[in-house]
């Protein structure tokens, strides 16, 4: 059985380095790869939208020899989501399960930091002007950026949403290491995605409908002080699309959105759980104690 991972924005297959091991351990085979642009995978030119990483998985699959009747479980996180989503949707034969951490694709414009820039000026015609200027002069700054960012600078600057920071110093360096690796590039594809993914509600409300009238059990799972992607900004609209269906939201307490590095162990047991439809009494009144409804009396605690 095949669990395919899918990464954030700015993420890479280090995403998955704590919950992938403990899921081969349960007996599941795991594929975790580097979405294009990020990691150590090429940046293909034109644009980095849903339908090109969906195309990605679907290349990985056939180059890896999945036959194309055998089904896998999709885990999809943040930005990963979205992509999970769309292939889904697109090939729900070939999907058993689908698991949602945290997932993009919900949030509200309206409550996005820089809104005039990004939605003023990016994401419009205009747009390819400001990412030609943007990653010229990240390529002239290159050196400079390099040189102010080191230690526990570079650290604080990429530090992850989770409940204790310094604990993931090293992580968070290593991401930023990543980052300006190869920096203009970096911000290239950073900007080229938030150009073309369908990452807010009114951009991808139509593909959640779709999925939520589809027939793949789903299953989110969310950290409750996510920081990132806020489990309050979704909540009306993952209620409102998935509460008739019956699907769970399992929170989990003080988590951030860095959920799959400080809580792996608990992410991978929810995880193993699910794929395999774990019969244990326990799993099912988690599920049932997590089950949305479209108008709660009172908030889950």
């Amino acid at each position: 059985l095949m669990v395919v991972c899918l990464h954030g924005l700015n993420g890479s297959v280090s995403s998955f380095a704590k919950i992938s091991p403990l899921l081969v351990q349960t007996g599941f085979r795991v594929l975790v790869f580097d979405l294009y642009g990020f990691g150590l995978s090429a940046s293909p030119s034109g644009r980095l939208d849903v339908e090109i990483y969906v195309d990605q998985v679907v290349k990985l699959l056939e180059g890896l020899k999945v036959p194309s009747t055998e089904k896998i479980f999709l885990l999809g996180f943040s930005m990963g989501g979205v992509i999970a989503v769309e292939f889904t949707n697109r090939f729900p034969e070939r999907v058993r399960r689908l698991l949602l951490v945290a997932p993009g694709g919900l949030l509200q414009r309206s409550k996005t930091p820089c809104k005039p820039l990004l939605f003023g000026c990016l994401r419009t015609r205009l747009g390819g002007c400001l990412l030609a200027a943007a990653t010229l002069l990240a390529c002239c700054c290159s050196c400079c950026v390099k040189r102010s960012l080191r230690g526990d600078k570079l650290a604080n600057r990429f530090e992850l949403d989770v409940r204790e920071p310094v604990k993931f110093k090293d992580v968070s360096r290593e991401n930023g290491e990543r980052f300006l690796w190869n920096f203009h590039r970096s911000v290239n594809v950073y900007l080229r995605v938030l150009r073309r993914m369908p990452l807010w509600c009114e951009d991808f409300q139509d593909s959640y409908e779709a999925l939520a009238k589809g027939r793949t059990p789903v299953l989110f799972l969310w950290g409750d002080s996510d920081c990132t992607v806020p489990y309050s900004e979704a909540e009306h609209e993952v209620r409102k699309l998935f509460a008739p269906r019956g699907v769970s939201c399992c929170m989990l307490p003080e988590s951030g959105h860095g959920l799959l590095m400080e809580d792996a162990v608990q992410v991978s047991h929810y995880a193993a759980a699910w794929f395999c439809d774990l019969k244990d009494p326990t799993w099912k009144s988690c599920l049932d104690h997590w089950r949305l409804q479209a108008n709660p009396v009172a908030s889950q605690v």
